[in-house]
């Protein structure tokens, strides 16, 4: 009888001791907050920027006449960095130094008693400082990532333009500036992802002085607008 009172007594002290574990074993443990994760990306690509034409007006010695000239633009690059965060497993923004780098032809013309139009040549640079938010879906294929967004900031565009060996355009002037894109991330390891994207960029109003080589003349008003495609490394620390 004793004895079979002492294996109770032993039975219930084991019981009374693996109680608080089981206990422990059903309480889930929330897990943390996801903090920023920081990151670099430097990224390069193919930049198509629209067309641009326009016009302004003179004031020679003698008489006044407007002028009406036509710039194509080549297709060029574009190359940037930008510094982020990962805010969560959505939402990441960052800040975006870029540029895009364009050759330029065209001609010129005017309203008065020449017939003839006179040559373009030179080049447009395009900087921009934004401040972008891309927003990630996780839609469950692994190691690929796409998102979307845009951002907003300033843009410097510069022009830098001859006509028959004199200047006609040697000016810069920074506007309103914002970009939409979208694109596909692809996660190399833990810190290191491969970014293919689109960008529409757009520079607006910028007010470019038209050089004397006509006389007095006025400025001009322009936008800028291109179509970017890029590929880009983005590193994690």
């Amino acid at each position: 009888m004793r004895s079979y009172l002492l294996g109770g007594a032993c039975a219930a002290s084991m019981l009374l001791a693996l109680a608080p574990v089981a206990q422990a074993a059903d309480i889930e443990v929330a897990p943390e907050p996801m903090g920023l994760g920081w990151y670099v990306s430097v990224f390069g690509g193919w930049s198509h920027a629209k067309d641009e034409s326009g016009s302004f007006e003179t004031t020679a010695a003698v008489s006044s006449a407007a002028y009406y000239f036509d710039l194509e633009l080549d297709d060029g690059f574009t190359a940037g960095i930008a510094l982020g965060a990962q805010i969560n497993e959505w939402l990441r923004g960052e800040v975006e130094l870029s540029g895009n780098w364009h050759d330029a032809e065209g001609f010129v013309e005017f309203d008065d008693s020449s017939p003839d139009a006179t040559t373009l040549d030179g080049d447009e640079t395009a900087l921009f400082a934004l401040a972008n938010l891309w927003l990630e879906v996780p839609i469950g294929l692994g190691p690929l990532r796409p998102y979307a967004g845009g951002g907003v900031g300033f843009g410097r565009l510069d022009l830098d333009i001859e006509t028959s060996g004199s200047t006609l355009f040697d000016d810069a002037d920074w506007g309103f500036a914002w970009q939409l894109g979208a694109g596909v991330a692809f996660d190399v390891s833990e810190s290191i992802a491969i970014d293919v994207g689109y960008r529409y960029k757009r520079i607006e109003n910028v007010d470019i002085e038209v050089e004397d080589v006509f006389g007095d003349s006025s400025d001009i008003e322009k936008d800028y607008k291109s179509h970017n495609f890029l590929v880009g490394l983005r590193f994690g620390f």
